[in-house]
């Protein structure tokens, strides 16, 4: 199963996007059995499933790159261009703390174990947004621009079976890059959690209607 690293990146209008983290310091090579989409704002989305994309930091002052790995071999650089060295991994760890335990009379039959679904959110630069994250009726988190990258266990309100997973944005003006909210079974290790092909993806960007609205996902837990 291809894995997942999330962490914070940035993103403009006008750029290229490969499996939603923005292309910046790419190493040279060729993608086989990929998606690519055009949006409004000339930016280019290239869907890559069976590549793993993992952001890393740079230097001092240096905003993070992603890496890619794939099955296929890559090609030699030309001459032109020696490739740079691979800085270290980067990751933050989890800053969130346990979620305060639901009322039971709202959760009733739901936990799910500890550490295999997770929330995790990724702010592209984006202004104005707020959305309210819904597990099966019950506020989780409100996801807002700017602020520190969320990383939520989901366990305490989801049950075995089918799940609905609701996002309701608030009225406002926005602006910036994209904001994403992530939810899917995960791992973690080393204080990272790693998602293995989130089973939900939810994107509000600059040019989304200003009045807001809810968008709901269906999500089923074995």
């Amino acid at each position: 199963m291809i894995g997942l690293l999330l962490a914070a990146s940035f993103a403009r209008a006008g750029e290229v996007y490969l499996n939603g983290v923005r292309a910046q310091g790419m190493p040279v090579m060729t993608m086989e059995n990929v998606t690519v989409r055009f949006d409004a704002q000339g930016n280019i989305w290239v869907d890559a499933p069976q590549y793993q994309v993992t952001v890393v930091k740079g230097g001092t002052g240096a905003p993070p790159a992603p890496a890619v790995t794939s099955p296929y071999p890559a090609p030699a650089p030309t001459p032109a261009y020696a490739p740079a060295p691979t800085p270290a991994a980067y990751a933050p760890a989890p800053s969130v703390a346990p979620p305060p335990a639901p009322s039971p009379a709202s959760v009733a039959g739901l936990g799910i174990a500890a550490g295999k679904w997770w929330l995790v959110t990724e702010d592209n630069d984006s202004v104005g947004q707020d959305v309210e994250v819904m597990v099966n009726g019950v506020s989780v988190r409100h996801v807002r621009s700017g602020e520190t990258q969320a990383i939520l266990d989901l366990g305490p309100y989801l049950r075995s079976g089918s799940n609905t997973i609701s996002m309701r944005a608030a009225p406002g003006s926005y602006g910036g890059g994209a904001l994403v909210v992530y939810v899917g079974k995960g791992s973690t290790s080393g204080g990272t959690v790693r998602l293995d092909n989130p089973d939900v993806r939810y994107t509000r960007r600059a040019v989304d209607l200003g009045a807001g609205g809810e968008k709901s996902f269906a999500l089923q837990v074995p």
